[in-house]
């Protein structure tokens, strides 16, 4: 299994007949495939997609030579191996694909999963799934590097935690901080927009530790740079809604993906919850349903959403 992370490094040292980029987060994956184009200098030419091809069809556009680079690269998207004994058949045939590999070709699949590539011989996986924070640094860190520029961990980790570790957001922030001339905790500070979810995780952090006069000035805060109150409405609850889910799930964290948010948001639902009773949470989200009967009803958006604050801090 290859990292992300190590992909170009091991580009660098080893050839590949074929491959599978695999994983939940498209930016890597999308990043993985123009690294292997890169590293085998076929970016203009020498690439061939696929879209829902049968093995014999892969097997014969990977023989096919191609004029305009050594080694071509063979991109096979939804790729879906049949049923039944035609399954086994399929594995065989990329099987052979590798085994009979003239270094002239780089078979590459597309695919959420690697496990119906299992049984392929030969075959290399890429993992592409979201990465956590101290990977996301690394990757600020590596990346700024490459550019001649160093970049302190912590600062990194402070860029990440902005960019809610969003690696498409991550990759356009590292770069305007690189072009900037500036990567410092200060600029970033000053210069990179905070998710708007990321400063709801500061209020209620501010909540948990029933700062009123600070939870209420920062809302007032994101109500002045724009943000509307009834969307703080919907990411609050959500988070407490995380919080309730992860207190009442026996200390198991739950997967990002069953709860449809990223790894960071269930991390500090987590670190939330740890500051709760379960039957804290649950008085929260019923003064939530509360405040959304006002909402609905036509109430002063500010005033509930204030009242709201305070009432969650006094519970």
């Amino acid at each position: 299994m290859i990292s992300f992370l190590n992909l170009k490094e091991q580009l660098k040292t080893r050839k590949f007949a074929a491959l599978c980029i695999f994983g939940n987060d498209g930016w890597l994956k999308q990043s993985a495939l123009d690294t292997i184009i890169s590293a085998l200098q076929a970016q203009d030419m020498g690439v061939e997609t696929l879209d829902g091809a049968s093995a014999e069809s892969v097997r014969t556009a990977c023989f096919t030579p191609c004029m305009f680079c050594p080694v071509k690269v063979v991109v096979c998207k939804n790729f879906v191996f049949p049923q039944g004994k035609a399954q086994q058949r399929a594995a065989e045939t990329l099987s052979s694909v590798v085994r009979d590999w003239d270094g002239g070709f780089c078979l590459v699949f597309w695919a959420d999963s690697a496990e119906p590539f299992k049984n392929v011989e030969g075959l290399e996986c890429v993992n592409c799934d979201k990465l956590d924070a101290p990977m996301v640094a690394k990757w600020i860190v590596s990346y700024a590097k490459r550019q001649g520029v160093a970049v302190e961990n912590g600062v990194a980790r402070l860029l990440g935690e902005y960019c809610l570790q969003d690696m498409s957001r991550v990759q356009a922030e590292t770069q305007k901080l690189i072009d900037y001339g500036e990567f410092t905790a200060q600029a970033v500070e000053a210069l990179v927009h905070k998710d708007a979810e990321y400063v709801v995780y500061n209020l209620a952090d501010l909540i948990a530790a029933k700062n009123a006069q600070g939870a209420l000035a920062l809302y007032d805060g994101l109500i002045s740079s724009g943000e509307d109150a009834r969307g703080l409405f919907g990411l609050l609850y959500n988070f407490f809604r995380r919080a309730y889910y992860v207190k009442t799930s026996d200390g198991a964290l739950p997967a990002a993906e069953l709860l449809g948010v990223r790894p960071y948001a269930v991390q500090k639902a987590k670190a939330a919850a740890e500051r709760y009773k379960p039957m804290q949470l649950k008085k929260i989200l019923d003064a939530f349903s509360d405040a959304d009967e006002k909402l609905k009803a036509f109430a002063e958006e500010n005033a509930v959403m204030k009242n709201l604050i305070l009432k969650i801090i006094t519970l």
